[in-house]
């Protein structure tokens, strides 16, 4: 090769080696969740940044001095010129890919739903696979609500609502896809589990005082259509034993506490004088937990569990006709069932008509207490 073609081709190669663009992850500002509020015709868009110089030690453990979290805000008349007017104050480029969850304010449920993953997912570093959650209280409030012995806001409810689901289900943690796929398949309602500040559980030995913890207190109910409210947890106790993701949730009758798992669920649908009426069947399993009658039969037992599972379910759906919700999405059973009419249907307490509950009790330990 003659000396002046390898000159250029070291040339070449010294350009396209190295990774001379890169940035040292110190040099970064990442996002763990965000928030969305809409006031006064403006979007309020709050961003969670986590210190991540202190969670490795922190989730080993070893706190230290805790996690630093700031809380940014930035508003606009759009999502994007919201989110773009927290640039002008942020101090280092901003990495979107470690974004957990998003957080909606009432207001910005009503005002937006769907339309934010329209700005969302236009840019590469965002993802479908943070959690959201809906809040009718303050957002800056949770996204600085700390977490246990100093450990990472990450590791709470926010950031990891999975664990809490397994030891006690009653609102299923949602997607972001699946909010979207709900939006999307016909006749589905999105249940968005919504998150509160809980001040009287938790107080710490450090300066005796309560501590906050995030709790899910309700849920938004949201159709394609928009916005339909919220529900409050005393509403929705029928939702669990519709679900079959439920994988253990605690049900109290006269003589015990049964702890019930894997519910399978099934809607059926006929026709009575041209009106389709909605047939739902429950089986689900458990176990006693706490024994309250020195004398009970397991067959009284699991009668008692089957009605209050019944009333649950029926209740819960006679308070989603009073927002106009298809809780149990039984225009989308319509649908599958392609029925013409199932847009049109309008749902009231008598569309639903009868409901089986079979309980089996796996487990149930001595019958008879000690006296």
């Amino acid at each position: 090769m003659k000396p002046v073609s390898l000159l250029i081709t070291l040339c070449c190669m010294l350009c396209l080696s190295g990774c001379w663009d890169n940035k040292n992850i110190q040099e970064l500002l990442y996002v763990s969740a965000i928030g969305v509020d809409y006031k006064n015709d403006l979007y309020e868009v709050y961003i969670q940044s986590v210190n991540f110089n202190n969670v490795a030690k922190s989730e080993s453990g070893g706190g230290g001095n805790g996690p630093q979290v700031y809380v940014g805000k930035g508003k606009g008349k759009s999502l994007a010129l919201a989110l773009g007017d927290i640039y002008n104050t942020v101090q280092r480029r901003i990495y979107w890919s470690h974004v957990r969850s998003y957080l909606f304010t009432e207001n910005a449920m009503q005002s937006g739903g769907e339309n934010y993953f329209d700005n969302l997912k236009r840019y590469r570093e965002f993802r479908y696979t943070p959690w959201i959650f809906g809040t009718k209280g303050s957002i800056e409030d949770i996204f600085k609500a700390p977490s246990f012995f100093q450990l990472s806001p990450i590791t709470n409810i926010l950031g990891q609502p999975e664990d809490n689901y397994l030891q006690k289900s009653f609102v299923k943690p949602l997607l972001a896809q699946e909010y979207q796929i709900n939006l999307n398949e016909p006749g589905e309602t999105a249940i968005v589990p919504t998150l509160s500040i809980d001040k009287t559980t938790w107080q710490s030995d450090k300066d005796k005082k309560s501590e906050d913890k995030l709790k899910i207190n309700g849920a938004f109910v949201v159709r394609k259509s928009g916005f339909q409210g919220w529900m409050a947890n005393n509403q929705l106790n029928g939702l669990r034993w519709m679900e079959k993701e439920t994988s253990r949730s605690p049900i109290e009758i006269k003589p015990a506490i049964i702890s019930l798992e894997k519910p399978k669920p099934k809607i059926m649908v006929t026709e009575q004088g041209g009106n389709p009426i909605f047939n739902i069947e429950v089986k689900v399993r458990g176990n006693i937990v706490e024994l309250r009658d020195s004398h009970p039969s397991e067959q009284e037992m699991e009668k008692e569990a089957e009605d209050q599972i019944k009333k649950e379910i029926r209740s819960t759906f006679e308070e989603g006709l009073r927002i106009n919700a298809d809780i149990y999405n039984f225009r989308n059973v319509m649908f599958k069932k392609k029925m013409k009419n199932w847009q049109d249907i309008e749902l009231t307490s008598s569309s639903l008509n009868r409901i089986d509950v079979h309980v089996y009790i796996q487990h149930t330990g001595e019958l008879k207490k000690a006296l």
